[in-house]
């Protein structure tokens, strides 16, 4: 009878992943992927799917994912707050190939910081910056709630609030992330573009403008050179003092201290740009693991 009613709870809850996840555990941590009815597909804005440079990219197979992976690296600990970090990926990739490729799991364990890793599927295999739902006014407040929903409904997490939240991504992630900060919902704490800063530079400096604790931080490749200067001389006509400095002068003490931080590099290619997310994290306010 008891398994019945639960089996009952978990369809009139279709869409919400409360029924027992597959969680996959290593010597880094906790890892599943579920499917979410807050994820950012599939969305009516690609219900015909993506045509570019002459290619149709169908809804069916790029369009249909609503996966979300999740992860909590081993001495994560909920009663030191529940910090969300969003990671979204760039063009033609998608969640399971990006965890691995980039090692994302791994820079979040060495960076030592109490944070869970939120990664949702976007445009699967395609080259397409679309945030689908998420680009809604609300939406990553949305997607928020229901993780949280479904860590409590897995035990790992109790009543503890939301905490910190970081937005980052790679490349052509800028576009959501752009809107996470426009009007997600959600008080962002946090902003890592890794290679990824082809627009909206004018919304990242009136966020990054709107409160002294925002950290903004851009790596760049040569090619995206004038749309990091044009965003560093904006931020310094908003009377703020951003940093710009060549990647190899980086170093964890002037992350510290610096508050906006423009990193060009010429040893890096786009994607090893990618490798400052774990550097980034292991310098931010969020609170550290214990061994």
């Amino acid at each position: 009878m008891i398994r019945a009613l639960s089996l009952l709870v978990c369809l009139l809850l279709a869409g919400i992943p409360l029924c027992g996840a597959e969680w996959t555990m290593t010597d880094l941590g906790e890892t599943t992927i579920v499917p979410m009815a807050t994820a950012p597909f599939p969305h009516e804005s690609r219900v015909d799917g993506y045509v570019r440079n002459d290619v149709t990219y169908s809804a069916a197979e790029h369009y249909m994912n609503n996966e979300v992976a999740l992860f909590l690296p081993k001495g994560w600990d909920p009663n030191l707050g529940v910090h969300l970090l969003f990671y979204f990926h760039g063009h033609d990739n998608n969640v399971r190939q990006s965890l691995d490729q980039y090692r994302l799991r791994e820079q979040i364990v060495e960076s030592r910081r109490n944070v869970v890793l939120v990664f949702p599927q976007g445009p699967n295999k395609a080259p397409d910056s679309s945030g689908g739902r998420l680009e809604e006014p609300g939406a990553f407040a949305a997607l928020a709630t229901e993780v949280l929903a479904f860590l409590r409904s897995e035990g790992r997490i109790t009543s503890q609030p939301l905490g910190r939240v970081v937005l980052s991504g790679h490349s052509g992630a800028f576009r959501v992330i752009a809107h996470g900060v426009m009007h997600g919902g959600l008080p962002i704490s946090e902003v890592y573009l890794l290679d990824g800063s082809y627009g909206y530079g004018e919304e990242f400096a009136q966020w990054a403008t709107a409160s002294p604790d925002h950290r903004l931080r851009s790596i760049f490749t040569d090619h995206l050179a004038a749309r990091n200067a044009w965003m560093v001389g904006r931020l310094h006509a908003l009377d703020q003092s951003p940093l710009l400095i060549l990647e190899e002068d980086w170093t964890p003490e002037i992350d510290q201290a610096e508050r906006l931080l423009f990193l060009h590099t010429t040893n890096l290619d786009h994607n090893g740009a990618v490798t400052y997310l774990g550097k980034w994290l292991s310098n931010s306010p969020l609170p550290s693991v214990t061994p």
